[in-house]
């Protein structure tokens, strides 16, 4: 009998994930609240960085405190974190040391909660629906990407960035009281008189090594591109920011919901080369744009390679790890991700300012291709043996 996927506990840290990912993308437009306060490009950067600078460092801990007490201590501590955090840019009224002590506190709630969230949402599932059931989980936050920027305007039409900081401190309230009904799962651990081997092995073991390099190479790619999206649709003049993200999420959600069982059926390992080839066309096509259609071709070929995998990576992760270091594991894949924020932007930034935006683009694509080729290179399945 085919296990329920749609369970009262899934569906509450689906609205959780929502609420407080819709917070989060609030402050898409902390960079507009920063220039009002007399920052400049360069400094907006490094306040926009402490976050991801936070998030980095604090992933052991929050993968040891998953594995060692559970999710649910630290969802939840994660989202007291995020309240307290987003109270205390109430009262940012001027650049100073304030500002850097706030934003790496953001980085460490969002991925305590985050992390936890989607870690609970892999114990949650279906091990045979694992792919389908964790891409649905994540169009949860994959929406409030537009959701949040739009309801942002809304808001900063009518008021000021103090009733943005109100909202975004709702929505996060709102979380919290979604998330207070959750309760653990409890999981087979395999032999239960082994210990966690600890965050640094979980990290370091060896059939998982195959998921860092294409993770590293997906999510610099993605980070990159979105960083300097705005930068060449206004250089090029060609194309918006508007059409290409709507593109890109709106294939990305549909594939999701009505096709996000191809994996499961079709084989994770194999369908990550088939959507990393997608993502890498994207850029290509990106590279060559000369018309507001290119942009748009390039934005359902990037959002149909990130429909399918960020949740094969994922699925592959929770498949791989040891079930005793799976909140080691899934800490790890989140600070890849904030990870290749940190990369990204000097890195083709600087390639950008050298030989331009097309040959950047084509640069992510063969990332995107070296990432793929690491990870079949690494990842050789056993074979059985001859009779």
């Amino acid at each position: 009998m085919k296990q329920p996927l749609f369970t009262r506990a899934f569906v509450l840290a689906a609205f959780a994930t929502f609420t407080l990912s819709l917070a989060g993308f609030l402050f898409v437009h902390l960079p507009g609240f920063l220039q009002q306060l007399g920052a400049g490009e360069a400094e907006i950067g490094r306040i926009m960085a402490a976050q991801a600078l936070g998030a980095v460092i604090a992933w052991p801990l929050v993968g040891r405190l998953m594995d060692a007490r559970g999710r649910r201590v630290v969802i939840l501590g994660g989202c007291v974190l995020f309240i307290v955090t987003i109270t205390l840019y109430l009262f940012i009224d001027s650049l100073g040391p304030f500002v850097y002590v706030v934003r790496p506190l953001d980085g460490v709630a969002q991925t305590m909660w985050y992390t936890a969230l989607f870690t609970h949402a892999a114990d949650l599932v279906p091990a045979q629906r694992r792919t389908h059931g964790l891409a649905i989980f994540g169009t949860a936050g994959l929406i409030t990407i537009g959701l949040g920027a739009q309801l942002g305007d809304v808001i900063l039409g009518y008021a000021n960035y103090r009733e943005l900081f109100f909202g975004a401190l709702g929505f996060t309230v709102i979380g919290l009281i979604m998330c207070l009904p959750l309760r653990d799962v409890l999981i087979a651990h395999g032999d239960a008189s082994l210990p966690s081997r600890g965050i640094f092995a979980a990290a370091t073991q060896w059939n998982l090594l195959p998921m860092w390099c294409a993770s590293v190479a997906f999510f610099v790619s993605v980070h990159g591109l979105f960083a300097f999206l705005k930068t060449f649709v206004s250089t090029v003049n060609i194309g918006s920011v508007g059409s290409f993200c709507i593109a890109y999420a709106t294939i990305d959600v549909a594939l999701r919901v009505f096709l996000g069982w191809i994996p499961d059926r079709l084989g994770t390992r194999r369908m990550l080369g088939i959507a990393m080839s997608f993502y890498a066309l994207g850029f290509t096509v990106l590279s060559a744009a000369q018309t507001h259609v290119h942009v748009l071709v390039a934005g359902l070929l990037c959002g149909t390679g990130h429909s399918y995998t960020y949740p094969v990576l994922f699925s592959l992760v929770v498949e791989r790890a040891e079930p005793r270091e799976r909140g080691a594991a899934m800490a790890f894949y989140t600070m890849i991700d904030w990870l290749g924020l940190l990369i990204a932007g000097p890195l083709f930034g600087y390639m950008i300012e050298l030989a331009g935006y097309g040959v950047a683009f084509v640069s992510f694509a063969l990332l995107l291709a070296s990432g793929l080729g690491l990870f079949y290179g690494i990842d050789r399945p056993k074979r059985s043996p001859r009779r």
